[in-house]
């Protein structure tokens, strides 16, 4: 982060609104997990306003929006909810916020599917397939169960998702304000994740695509085992060069910030490391268990059953991307555990 450029290094209160461009406001609310906070939107939007993500579902978080209607709407109605990706942070208050002004929420399809999918999972055959995933990565069975727990949490935090939506698509130059904001898709933190950049101003709304400090989760799921999620997540960054370099970034999380091109060489060098951390495990050992690697991947971190689960996600998209490469092979031992080695010796360098 040293070399990068903040210019708002004071974040707003909960519910409180900092412009930051043109006809653009920066508000935070409360997030119930370590990372506290998310990063919203709001934007002038001629004769009313736009907002982008939406907080999850809380009375707290209704309650900071009410205050942001009353104090600075000035009268003027909402226009429209415009989404990033589909998780209870950016959607959580989707229906909420698109039922109280009767306005459409935009966003991409396979994120809105994916939401109704998310929305209508019968929580048996969820739980089937959970363990079914888990144990062959060697996960014990009550640690596995921690997943059912955060299926209802999920439920718990974001609204039903809205029956009807307006579709981005890639390339899609959306008006806002009268000026133009053109639509990037990332991918791999989430199906289809959709970033909005705005020349006139020289600023993008990145999600959690383009964090300054932290890295977005990019983990394989149990219902896709064989999944490359990351390599997907880092083919997706190329086009962020396109860029300029000054361009501001406004992400999900943390503070907004210059230096886009430098940011993406340091996710690519991130997932490097963790990858040669993997592929320097299996060459020291004749054969190993996924939760072997997340542990040495995330030695240098207390991991709760809750966060080892989520820590194996991660792990395990990059192994599944070390196999699409070549680079490492899977098995299935007499005990139904899979087990990774590889026969390559030497560096890895990253494909992209």
């Amino acid at each position: 982060m040293a070399e990068l450029e903040f210019p708002f290094p004071d974040a707003p209160e909960y519910g409180q609104l900092i412009e930051v461009a043109d006809g653009v406001f920066w508000t935070r609310m409360p997030l119930p997990f370590s990372l506290a906070h998310i990063n919203l939107w709001v934007l002038k939007d001629n004769d009313g306003w736009t907002i982008i993500d939406t907080g999850i579902k809380s009375d707290e978080t209704k309650a900071h929006w009410q205050n942001i209607f009353d104090r600075d709407f000035a009268g003027l109605p909402l226009n429209r909810v415009i989404l990033t990706h589909l998780h209870p942070d950016h959607m959580g208050l989707a229906s909420w916020l698109t039922e109280k002004w009767s306005v459409p929420l935009w966003m991409t399809q396979t994120e809105w599917l994916y939401a109704q999918l998310q929305a209508q999972k019968d929580g048996s055959n969820l739980a089937d397939n959970m363990a079914s995933y888990y144990g062959r990565q060697g996960v014990a069975i009550e640690t596995a169960n921690n997943m059912k727990k955060m299926f209802g949490f999920y439920r718990e935090i974001v609204g039903p998702p809205p029956s009807t939506y307006r579709r981005v698509r890639e390339k899609d130059c959306i008006m806002i304000n009268n000026r133009e904001w053109w639509v990037y898709i990332g991918r791999g933190h989430s199906p289809e994740h959709a970033c909005y950049f705005c020349p006139d101003l020289n600023l993008m709304i990145g999600g959690d695509q383009l964090l300054p400090g932290i890295t977005p989760s990019i983990s394989v799921y149990p219902e896709e085992p064989d999944g490359n999620p990351l390599q997907l997540f880092i083919d997706s960054l190329e086009q962020f060069y396109d860029l300029p370099a000054d361009c501001l970034i406004l992400p999900s999380h943390e503070l907004p910030y210059r230096g886009v091109h430098t940011r993406l060489g340091q996710l690519k060098a991130h997932h490097e490391d963790r990858c040669q951390s993997i592929l320097s495990d299996c060459q020291s050992a004749t054969k190993l268990g996924a939760m072997e690697i997340t542990r040495s991947m995330f030695k240098h971190r207390k991991l709760s059953p809750m966060d080892e689960i989520m820590a194996l996600g991660e792990a395990v998209a990059h192994i599944n991307m070390l196999m699409h490469q070549d680079v490492i092979n899977r098995q299935l031992n007499a005990d139904g555990l899979y087990e990774y080695s590889t026969d390559i010796c030497g560096e890895y360098a990253l494909t992209v």
